[in-house]
């Protein structure tokens, strides 16, 4: 068997960037002559701030003498956690001038995820060793914290504070290799790992982004994922910033609360650039009735990345189909790959560009420069192409490994420096296509399915709320084997019994299969990531530790 019938694919050699850190990447867009690009952040109310690339790099400034007032040497990890993204943007790239790691923690996107935040702070400042802290403005604390006598010495202040120091203009020159900023992943319940991103990563994929996707100084952009997030700090912020472009940032609850705030706030802001997972263009597709009338400008829009989670292919249809009367091009949607641990999407193509080879999954194109891929097996060992395997990403983009976690670093890389990132995926005609996670497979006879191909037939039914929806193999009713519960969110009004029934129809009559528990659940019951991602493991314990209980 060639080099060509296995399942690798190259993108070539890595984009060089045009700056050496990301610090120098903020002083040129704030010295840059001409019209400031800057920033404009839409608050959950609906507020607007606008912020100057000089004013972020004034506040960031003040933040660092702050810091550096505080004894914290370059190299230092500083926690970080505000509600509010002007502070943590000012708390950032404080960090960031300073040769310090920043490690930002969720406050919270919704009203659920802002009361676990002090306890999330918590285990994360505990797990990660009790590293410097700086918090909101205002912020609460839990006791279990501020009663240990570590607390004193690691919390620098709030950010109200820390910004009435005067500027400090002297900044830390990084090394490429330096780390620039540590990421806490979402899959966990208990310590989140962190992930160790260097300035080489960032730059690396910003400039593999911006030549592979025609980016420059002239790019709109909108993100309304968290600034904790990989996608909003450095698919989208990072990356604005290095262009020195106008970026528009907006609160995930404010646009949860009416999805078609995000048409109309790309519209009034002249928006060509925008991402989200695939559950955002499905909220879309569910208010179709309340567009008629409607007279959204999307005609600018010439990139709109789809990623964070599997791409559903009738979503991003409908989605298409919809906004084409508002001028929104064919060909604006790419579906994407990419997570915490490659800095953020590596992969995207024009939706219409690739072929699937079925329905079932959607491709992601080829990986930008300085960033490849392969399929492997059990062993490491790269299958042919067409076959579906394990997907591993090496690259200028990947991390080096976990912060302080070194056997899971063990576990994650392969003897020849390959990431394991936990995908299924397979190679064909160039391209590749990312199945779903390998640890939301259900394998249910000789076949099998993701979650997420389950989840989609379930809410083509009307009365199911998108996004709402979990499909996973749950411990059969003896303790022994295995069988599919699907959950889901039925809209009012629904008759439940009735539109079980429906539901266990509706799998059965499209994939073959049969379900052998659904259940109805209030939304706050579906367990959610930052962005909105779904955590189907954690719903199959509470529904298994239920069953025992009872």
């Amino acid at each position: 068997m060639t080099g060509t019938d296995l399942s690798r694919l190259d993108g070539g050699p890595a984009a060089e960037p045009d700056v050496r850190d990301l610090g120098e990447a903020l002083v040129r867009a704030a010295t840059a002559p001409g019209p400031d690009g800057g920033l404009l952040l839409i608050g959950p109310d609906g507020s607007e701030r606008a912020l100057t690339y000089r004013q972020l790099l004034d506040e960031a400034s003040r933040l660092l003498r702050g810091i550096r007032a505080a004894g914290v040497a370059p190299g230092e990890t500083v926690i970080l956690q505000t509600a509010d993204d002007r502070e943590l943007l000012a708390a950032f790239w404080g960090c960031v001038l300073g040769g310090f790691v920043p490690m930002p923690v969720s406050a919270g996107a919704t009203a659920d995820q802002r009361a676990a935040a002090p306890e999330l702070l918590r285990r994360v400042w505990n797990g990660h060793g009790k590293p410097k802290v700086i918090t909101g403005t205002g912020q609460r604390i839990v006791p279990e914290v501020t009663a240990d006598p570590l607390w004193a010495s690691a919390w620098l202040g709030d950010v109200g504070g820390l910004l009435s120091h005067p500027p400090d203009t002297a900044r830390h020159r990084a090394s490429p290799d330096d780390t620039a900023v540590l990421l806490l992943t979402s899959g966990s319940t208990g310590v989140p790992k962190a992930v160790v991103l260097s300035h080489r990563n960032v730059l690396s994929r910003t400039a593999a982004t911006v030549r592979s996707n025609r980016l420059d100084g002239t790019t709109r952009s909108f993100n309304w994922m968290p600034l904790d997030h990989v996608g909003g700090l450095v698919m989208f912020h990072a990356r604005d910033v290095y262009l020195g472009c106008h970026q528009v940032h907006a609160r995930l609850e404010w646009v949860l609360q009416d999805p078609l705030r995000w048409l109309d706030a790309m519209d009034r802001h002249r928006v060509d650039t925008t991402w989200a997972p695939n559950f955002a263009f499905g909220l879309i597709n569910d208010q179709a009735g309340r567009l008629h009338g409607r007279s959204f400008d999307l005609g600018r829009l010439r990139y709109i990345m789809n990623g964070g989670e599997a791409v559903r292919s009738g979503v991003v249809r409908r989605f298409l189909e919809l906004l084409s009367p508002f001028g929104l091009p064919r060909d604006a949607m790419h579906p994407g790959w990419g997570m915490s641990e490659t800095s953020s999407g590596v992969a995207d193509c024009e939706f219409w560009s690739v072929g699937a080879k079925d329905d079932r999954h959607v491709p992601v194109g080829r990986p930008q420069p300085g960033t490849s891929v392969r399929v492997v097996d059990e062993r490491d060992t790269p299958v042919p192409v067409g076959v579906t395997g394990h997907l591993q990403v090496t690259g200028a983009c990947v991390t080096a490994g976990y912060y302080r976690n070194s056997e899971q670093n063990r576990r994650s890389f392969t003897a020849d420096g390959w990431f394991r990132t936990g995908d299924l995926a397979y190679v064909e005609n160039g391209v590749l296509t990312v199945t779903g996670r390998a640890d939301d497979a259900i394998r249910l006879g000789e076949v099998t399915y993701h979650g997420h191909e389950i989840e989609a037939r379930v809410e083509e039914l009307d009365f199911v709320t998108p996004s709402y929806t979990v499909a996973s193999l749950v411990t059969g009713a003896d303790g022994r084997g295995e069988e599919l519960a699907v959950f889901f969110h039925p809209r009012g009004g629904t008759e439940v019994s009735e539109a079980c029934r429906r539901v266990r129809d509706r799998v059965a009559e499209t994939l073959g299969i049969a379900v052998g528990h659904v259940v109805p659940v209030p939304k706050e019951d579906i367990p959610k990531t930052g962005i909105g991602k779904l955590r189907r493991a954690q719903l199959r314990e509470r529904f298994e530790a239920s069953r025992t209980a009872a």
